[in-house]
């Protein structure tokens, strides 16, 4: 199985030499090479960006809100599955960023993916390079510093911890972060059922596993499980106190940029 090119996958040299040698990506490169072809391979990397809507998110009832918001910009599906995350794929997955993290907020990190499943998704956008867009949308972990149409803004992200929502920085990243979130049956199946098109249209792809992830939720109303609603964004339903919610969340308002139309001002569970 040849070695990935990970020079070709990334513009930063020194994450290039790092990634080299990690199982993860020469595990999730081997997957693609193996579905798709070597050319293929890279291609699919470098036309995919990958989303995972965080259990947080989802416990917040606003998962929903982000998926209208990333196909308001212009994404289209090609994949989903529903992913739960355990102690260890916490630490795979932000292995890079969590070198100097204190104790306390590994524990909250693990305390997150407790919650639930979250939502994996794969888009492509008509632009390319869309996993550099859709992090570029994502928005930064400081609330005052991100715009309020960001997915950060949109679900309602109270803090630099609670950010709601991850994406694969650039094709590297998808290629490595494949393999954290799926193991290799999953992500092969995920991987050749995103190269071809949908014969349900590209929203068909994400309704099933969106609709298990949020069955993993009761509602805090009734008790009952959640289920995605007819337009593509949450019910109001009635009001509910914070205390009802799993996760309780505010939207912190942004500097500059003008706020996302889809938005509604305050999260609630």
């Amino acid at each position: 199985m040849p070695a990935p090119a990970t020079d070709r996958l990334t513009r930063e040299p020194e994450k290039a030499r790092h990634y080299a040698f990690d199982p993860l990506v020469r595990g999730g490169w081997a997957t693609l090479v193996g579905v798709l072809g070597e050319g293929e391979a890279a291609r699919f990397a470098s036309e995919t960006a990958l989303l995972w809507v965080r259990p947080d998110a989802v416990a917040a009832g606003v998962a929903e809100d982000v998926l209208a918001r990333v196909g308001a910009a212009g994404f289209t599906p090609v994949g989903a599955s529903a992913v739960r995350l355990e102690r260890a794929g916490v630490r795979a997955l932000w292995w890079w960023h969590l070198r100097r993290a204190t104790a306390e907020r590994l524990l909250l990190l693990d305390a997150v993916v407790e919650l639930g499943p979250g939502l994996l998704v794969l888009y492509r956008h008509s632009g390319g390079d869309a996993a550099r867009r859709l992090t570029s949308l994502k928005g930064g972990n400081d609330p005052a510093g991100r715009r309020a149409d960001s997915l950060r803004s949109v679900a309602g992200s109270p803090n630099r911890l609670l950010t709601m929502v991850h994406t694969s920085d650039d094709p590297l990243d998808v290629v490595r972060e494949l393999a954290v979130f799926l193991p290799w049956r999953e992500r092969a199946a995920l991987v050749a059922s995103a190269h071809v098109p949908s014969p349900g249209g590209s929203q068909a792809v994400v309704q099933a596993p969106l609709a298990a992830v949020l069955a993993a939720y009761p509602d805090p109303a009734n008790g009952r499980p959640r289920t995605p609603s007819r337009n593509g964004r949450r019910r109001r339903g009635g009001r509910r106190s914070r205390s009802s919610c799993a996760v309780s969340t505010r939207r912190v308002p942004a500097s500059g940029g003008r706020r996302w139309s889809g938005g509604r001002g305050r999260s609630r569970c």
